[in-house]
């Protein structure tokens, strides 16, 4: 038993964070929020969502909920994948291109490519209970030109 988990809940765990970043890269709202349980949050560096509605206008806001977010081609590569008893972490390289606004910034037309880290954790069922997300919002603005490049 890795990490104190038996293998059929490594496993199980494991299948619910590949269906989330499927899910998200697929832009598909609904198989996204089906991974999260009935009380999640998310929280996207220091602010937090709580719910499925809060955390679906947060998705949809950035992209991966459907070609109205700031960045309509937002897509996530998985770089690396932890898992441990209590959590799985992801590290990804994020990429998009800055189509429409976001977060009161309009459309600059930029790509992006900025390195996160998602952490998931789980409730009693299985599914995500939440999901702490970490990237470098100066790197982000930056790229995007909000921010000298210095």
């Amino acid at each position: 038993m890795a990490n104190g988990l038996t293998p059929e809940k490594r496993e199980a765990r494991i299948k619910v964070v590949e269906e989330h970043m499927h899910a998200e890269n697929a832009h598909d709202i609904h198989r996204i929020m089906a991974t999260f349980g009935p009380h999640p949050t998310l929280t996207f560096n220091d602010t937090t969502f709580d719910g499925h509605a809060s955390i679906r206008a947060f998705y949809e806001e950035l992209g991966f909920g459907g070609p109205h977010g700031g960045f309509p081609d937002l897509r996530a590569e998985v770089l690396h994948q932890h898992v441990s008893e209590d959590a799985i972490t992801v590290e990804v390289m994020l990429y998009g291109t800055h189509t429409q606004t976001w977060q009161g910034i309009p459309a600059t037309g930029r790509e992006i490519a900025v390195p996160a880290c998602a952490v998931f954790l789980f409730d009693a069922t299985g599914k995500l209970a939440g999901e702490r997300v970490y990237c470098d919002g100066g790197l982000l603005l930056k790229q995007l030109g909000v921010l000298p490049d210095t």
